[in-house]
């Protein structure tokens, strides 16, 4: 049973009607074919048939750890992250943001996550919040650095996971540079240009994970 947003997006959204076939999926990596019974603007019942094979998922799990700009612009942000594959998005904490997002607007990431999976085919959602994984390759994107992101990744095709740090607009203060070097993160160059926070955190997720799925290398 559909309701709420799911049962809009399926009756007054995508017009679906009773007897259409559409795939589910539960958020964890599992898709069905489903029918639907019975449809209303209210609530869509389905039958669900046979398991089909989801999207493959990043070899090496990588999560986006972001200091969020406000507004549409960290929307934005959860949407692509979710479309190219991250793992985990976690709002970033530093010195110089601009924003501690709260359960409102966890809840609503929450919602954005799930229509941009839907859109982009992903059964699995991205984890929002909690703590960074273990044993993690972390990369910080900084416009001073001088190594590009798709040359350092190549050291972490083994590792179990991946991090990819994303700054305020401020810039990372020294305290945080200071952490990032002890806990042996590498600082990578995104380009020759001063990246907005929401272009950075799409642009360099999109390098990291094709550069640890085997792509080219990206500078």
């Amino acid at each position: 049973m559909l309701r709420g947003d799911e049962a809009h997006r399926v009756a007054s959204v995508w017009r679906l009607r009773a007897g259409a076939t559409l795939h589910v999926f539960d958020g964890a990596g599992s898709e069905r074919r489903a029918s639907i019974e019975q449809i209303t603007r209210a609530e869509v019942t389905l039958r669900l048939h046979e398991a089909v094979e989801a999207l493959a998922e990043c070899r090496v799990p990588v999560t986006l750890a972001c200091a969020f700009p406000r507004g549409q612009r960290g929307d934005w942000v959860v949407e692509k992250a979710t479309e190219l594959g991250a793992a985990q998005i976690v709002p970033l904490e530093a010195e110089r943001a601009v924003l501690a997002p709260g359960d409102g607007r966890l809840e609503r990431w929450r919602r954005i996550a799930v229509e941009a999976a839907e859109q982009c085919g992903r059964a699995t959602l991205p984890v929002l919040g909690g703590a960074l994984p273990e044993d993690a390759c972390g990369f910080v994107a900084d416009p001073a650095a001088a190594l590009p992101l798709g040359e350092a990744a190549a050291d972490a095709h083994d590792s179990p996971a991946a991090v990819l740090y994303v700054g305020p607009e401020g810039g990372w203060s020294d305290q945080e540079r200071a952490r990032f070097r002890a806990d042996g993160a590498r600082f990578v160059s995104l380009g020759l240009r001063t990246l907005r926070v929401e272009t950075a955190a799409v642009a360099g997720l999109a390098r990291l994970i094709e550069a640890l799925e085997g792509g080219s290398p990206a500078s």
